[in-house]
């Protein structure tokens, strides 16, 4: 299995997950355009897309949706309450429709078995998901108010983990330029995780068995890369000596601008 986030953040999301001759996109929140490039970027033609597989219907999560599916021509798994929520009108008949997914139903896309689950977050369906391929486990989850106990037993096992971390606490409720009625629904149980939310699950929850743990979906205004780094590793450092691995070595962070190096598992 390789993955690559092609980018996180309220910019746009978009994870690519490649097993043998399998190839399959979690979220489209960038343009189609921009899709094609990063993936050009890093080695990948988009015309060789398999499916599209979609978390929830926010736009920086389904931004591309109608133009890659009709332009691509490639399937789209999506959950009905999901894609009646993109409010996409008449460019719905644009979508090529695969698999209606829920999340509660497994299902496969060539080499990848996708196991979904629904999470606190404030959408009409909302999922996150691990998958498995050639004896490796990847759990994703970047858009949810709080890392639950369905979240943290469905992570266990995995060898990658991308996980949400998307406001340091103190800088959100600093933040000048945001209405409080939407610093509350980002702080809320169905909004979006925080650098401490995400470390105390580290530090509580989880298993220690993945070697690749990405921070994902950072806010640019009331967050900084430095701060959820450091928030993870002083939390799986303290799990010590449980964690033989070298914290500073597990911890990155996904790009907003960018795609991420690729990790091969």
């Amino acid at each position: 299995m390789r993955i690559c986030i092609l980018g996180s953040g309220s910019s746009g999301n978009a994870t690519l997950v490649v097993s043998g001759e399998t190839r399959v996109l979690i979220d489209c929140g960038l343009s189609a355009r921009e899709t094609a490039r990063r993936m050009q970027s890093v080695g990948e033609d988009a015309t060789r897309l398999d499916a599209i597989v979609v978390t929830h219907e926010h736009g920086d999560h389904a931004r591309g949706l109608a133009m890659l599916s009709k332009t691509l021509k490639v399937p789209v798994y999506i959950a009905t309450p999901t894609l009646s929520a993109c409010g996409l009108g008449e460019k719905v008949r644009d979508i090529r429709r695969g698999e209606v997914i829920t999340s509660s139903q497994d299902f496969e896309i060539g080499a990848l078995r996708f196991h979904p689950f629904p999470i606190p977050h404030d959408a009409a369906d909302p999922m996150a998901f691990t998958v498995e391929a050639a004896g490796a486990k990847m759990g994703i989850a970047v858009d949810l108010g709080h890392i639950n106990s369905l979240a943290a037993e469905r992570f266990r096992g995995s060898d990658v983990l991308i996980i949400e971390a998307n406001y340091e606490i103190e800088m959100l409720r600093a933040c000048s330029f945001y209405p409080w009625a939407l610093k509350q629904r980002i702080m809320g149980r169905q909004g979006h995780t925080s650098n401490d939310e995400m470390a105390r699950y580290l530090l509580e929850d989880f298993d220690g068995k993945a070697g690749h743990v990405v921070l994902a979906h950072l806010s640019r205004n009331t967050n900084h890369p430095d701060l959820a780094r450091l928030a993870a590793v002083q939390a799986i450092e303290a799990r010590s000596p449980l964690f033989s691995a070298n914290a500073e070595k597990r911890v990155r962070v996904a790009r907003y601008d960018g795609p991420s190096d690729w990790i091969e598992l």
